[in-house]
């Protein structure tokens, strides 16, 4: 540590700021011996920092710039989810767990060394700027995103409303790269949307934020006392996560016994389970829940934890596989920010982590026919763990039950089958249709 702390004194200008962040590499480095997941190696988290500093001219490099470089460059050789917060996006993180935050209206993915744009969010400046899904977003005001963390990336698109940000972007079909001047808005997310599908009751869920159990609570009571569902939807398709509590909360609603999830962690506070209570909205009700390679965290907490307990059907595609929870450590001094550490990882009921590996679906919805020939059924050749029940073309599900889009279509019409075999059966004479798939409404 001593090393790693000269080191970085003699590449920066010197000073009250130089000074307080030196100090600042001991601080962390102290918490994460603390409360990191698992044992970590000091010496080569160090060794992590020093490839920032080494090649840097001597007293000539902004302490703050620096610091923050070499300190997220060790904790990324951790995790993926490990990083130093700088004040401001130490602001940006407390506010993104809430229903509004100041932002340009993008939900994005990292991608070929840019931020990929997953969707803009209707009504708000992104959307209104014309920027579409597919789009590169390559620079934020004057600094390029290569390398950059997504988490970063997505700090400097957010701020406060009426103050305006440039972004760079670079759009399939376009030979150069243009701009787009953005005034960033209040952004209010909508994390819970429901509707009915006949007699299906579907339940959207863009993220875990605070509340978002006690909407879905009220969501139920309302249908129910409109038109009392016979089976149930819960869609966390494109769900990136959010609160462990909420999870929690989310899973337990639909759960009258069981365990919910236990978290594996280093110190006692990341030592804990939780089991479900009584209390169950929809009992006994059949219930499908939607996954696709952007469900992660939370999402799949609540999905391994309601299929290990036999309550849902899982389907759509695997999950993305992020079965660790940060814990977010203040540093005290406002303008050093806050330490975000993996603390723990979770299990489901059955003792099984998603960490890497995902919530595997079981039935597995395909956006277009395999072009390899027809084998054995899935139910002829043997199912290795993880495998799927059955694999179906989601455009076929559309030509038989009418939905806001064809995946959706799927999951009404497996519990309307009542089973794995009725379903797969009521599609083996269909074949889809280019206008058997229903445009997302």
């Amino acid at each position: 540590m001593p090393s790693l702390q000269s080191a970085y004194a003699r590449a920066v200008l010197p000073g009250e700021q130089a000074d307080g962040y030196r100090e600042l590499f001991a601080t962390v480095f102290q918490r994460v011996q603390r409360s990191y997941a698992t044992e970590v190696d000091l010496g080569a988290l160090a060794a992590e920092a020093m490839k920032i500093l080494e090649p840097l001219e001597p007293g000539t490099a902004e302490p703050r710039e620096v610091f923050s470089r070499a300190i997220n460059a060790a904790l990324g050789s951790l995790d993926p989810y490990s990083r130093y917060l700088d004040a401001q996006a130490a602001g940006n993180a407390r506010g993104s767990s809430g229903a509004a935050f100041g932002g340009v209206g993008l939900e994005v993915e990292a991608g070929e060394g840019a931020v990929r744009v997953v969707a803009p969010i209707p009504g708000t400046p992104a959307a209104q700027a014309g920027l579409r899904a597919g789009d590169l977003i390559v620079r934020i005001d004057d600094q390029p995103l290569h390398d950059v963390p997504l988490p970063d990336a997505i700090a400097k698109m957010r701020g406060a409303p009426g103050t305006a940000v440039v972004i760079t972007v670079r759009r399939t079909g376009m030979a150069e790269a243009f701009t787009v001047s953005l005034t960033r808005a209040t952004i209010r997310r909508q994390a819970l949307r429901w509707h009915m599908e006949g007699e299906v009751l579907v339940l959207g869920l863009s993220s875990f934020s605070i509340s978002v159990t006690t909407a879905l609570r009220q969501a139920v009571a309302d249908a129910t006392a409109a038109h009392a569902p016979r089976a149930v939807v819960l869609d966390l398709r494109g769900n990136p996560g959010g609160l462990l509590h909420e999870a929690v909360r989310t899973a337990d609603a639909f759960l009258a016994q069981g365990d919910i999830v236990s978290l594996r962690g280093r110190t006692p506070g990341n030592q804990r389970s939780w089991q479900a209570d009584p209390d169950e909205v929809l009992a006994g009700l059949p219930m499908v829940v939607m996954l696709d390679r952007r469900s992660a965290s939370a999402s799949e907490l609540v999905a391994a934890a309601l299929q290990d307990n036999g309550r849902a059907t899982i389907m759509g595609q695997r999950s993305y596989g992020k079965g660790s929870v940060q814990t977010t450590y203040s540093l005290k001094e406002e303008f050093k920010g806050a330490l975000k550490l993996t603390s723990a990882f979770y299990l489901s009921p059955s003792g099984r982590s998603v960490q890497k590996t995902g919530v595997f679906p079981d039935i597995e919805l395909l956006a277009a026919a395999s072009p390899q020939k027809e084998g054995p059924s899935e139910r002829e050749a043997p199912v290795p763990p993880g495998a799927p029940q059955a694999r179906v073309e989601q455009a076929q599900c559309a030509a038989i039950v009418k939905a806001a889009d064809a995946a959706l279509a799927c999951a009404v019409a497996y519990l309307q089958a009542g089973g794995v075999d009725a379903f797969t059966a009521g599609l083996a004479h269909r074949r889809p249709t280019p206008e058997a798939v229903l445009p997302l409404q």
